[in-house]
């Protein structure tokens, strides 16, 4: 796999490498062994989406790393990503979507609102 900060800078986030990004460094863990899930897009060869599903609670897991490259945003890849992981924190037995968002990220908000996130949490299974 690419270097976290590669894989960052790959889907348009740009900064230091440090501690910030340390789950990337152990996407294994972090995300899989702990009961969570992790999923990455390619278009040809290029790295153009990630997200995460990191547990939290029992029937919480909360939204990371959600990433669409900007070259391939505005076509429905960040929607599409999202939905596979909502299918995924079903299958997982999570019920609940908490996100990881800052308010400068204003794209990923207007997905999370048209997907029915209110205040940043989602019910996602009864």
């Amino acid at each position: 796999m690419a270097s976290a900060r590669s894989t960052s800078e790959a889907v348009g986030v740009r900064g230091p490498e440090g501690m910030w990004e340390d789950d990337l460094r152990n996407v294994g863990d972090v995300y899989i062994v702990s009961g969570g899930d992790f999923i990455v897009a390619r278009i040809s060869p290029r790295l153009a989406a990630m997200g995460g599903l990191k547990p939290v609670k029992d029937d919480v897991a909360e939204l990371k790393r959600m990433r669409v490259d900007p070259a391939f945003q505005r076509r429905g890849l960040g929607r599409r990503l999202l939905g596979e992981l909502e299918s995924r924190a079903v299958a997982l037995g999570f019920k609940w979507i908490k996100l990881d968002r800052t308010k400068i990220q204003t794209g990923a908000q207007r997905v999370y609102e048209l997907a029915g996130y209110i205040e940043g949490i989602v019910l996602v299974s009864r």
